[in-house]
């Protein structure tokens, strides 16, 4: 509502003058009092009673959050997309096989689906054993492509460089109907889309188990080096640090958002 403030302009003594000649003292007009301040008593100002109440919100913002992200769901893909990206992941090295889709057909789990699922065992190394998940897990095929590289690329270079390999990624999860958190009033979960990933440790050639939320000096060189990787790699990773549901893993997923906006909250200490 638009408020048009008035204007009140009070003539000089000049301008009467002017008009009217000089005043004489039984023609001089006395200035009106001002009328009482009803919320001044004995000399002092007190407030309403009742405050005014603050301007009401839209009613687009008083929707929960999840109402406009539970009722779009990702865009399926196409039979020749899907052979493209099962190609590239076995050229990478990754094992997986395609995944037949359950789809929810109404109510407040109907965005769960997942575009291009399969599921993801393992992966190739050109030179050593493979490395296996603790697992099978449900994720997107482009999921799969981005765990592959990262794995076969990221953390066995980051082994290698602590004179170990990288033998198993153990506390491993994938494709889950479900909220952000498990709350009720939340946003669906990217595991809903088969677009996260979740695991706990990373179990090397030699033996050593690296525990990544676990708080131990020992380790913290290689956890932060795994961590650095997984921010530069994937657009959201949560960890301790971020909430208290990501306090016992590491949460890993490619939910693109506005002006590429990445989120990375893992501590270390």
């Amino acid at each position: 509502m638009w408020l048009l403030a008035g204007v009140v302009m009070a003539a000089s003594p000049q301008m009467v003058e002017a008009k009217t000649g000089p005043a004489s003292k039984s023609s001089s007009v006395k200035a009106p009092k001002p009328m009482p301040n009803p919320n001044r008593v004995a000399g002092k100002t007190q407030l309403p009673a009742s405050p005014p109440l603050p301007i009401p919100r839209p009613h687009d913002i008083e929707k929960p959050l999840a109402t406009a992200d539970a009722a779009a769901r990702p865009a399926d893909i196409s039979p020749a997309e899907f052979a493209a990206c099962l190609k590239d992941l076995e050229e990478r090295g990754g094992e997986a096989s395609a995944q037949a889709q359950v789809e929810p057909e109404s109510g407040p789990t109907a965005a769960c689906f997942t575009p291009g699922a399969v599921s993801f065992t393992k992966v190739h190394q050109k030179d050593g054993p493979d490395i296996t998940l603790e697992s099978a897990v449900t994720v997107r095929c482009t999921m799969a492509l981005e765990l592959t590289e990262w794995i076969r690329d990221d953390l066995t270079a980051i082994a290698k460089r602590h004179d170990t390999g990288v033998a198993e990624v153990t506390g491993v999860g994938g494709y889950a109907c479900r909220t952000r958190n498990h709350q009720s009033d939340a946003p669906v979960s990217e595991h809903a889309s088969g677009n996260a990933f979740d695991l706990q440790s990373i179990k090397f050639t030699d033996g050593r188990v690296i525990e990544l939320t676990k708080f131990d000096a020992a380790t913290k060189d290689i956890r932060s080096e795994i961590q650095k990787s997984a921010c530069a790699r994937f657009l959201t990773v949560l960890g301790p640090g971020a909430d208290a549901s990501h306090d016992n893993h590491v949460h890993l997923d490619m939910r693109k958002r506005r002006n590429d906006f990445r989120i990375c909250q893992w501590n270390l200490e």
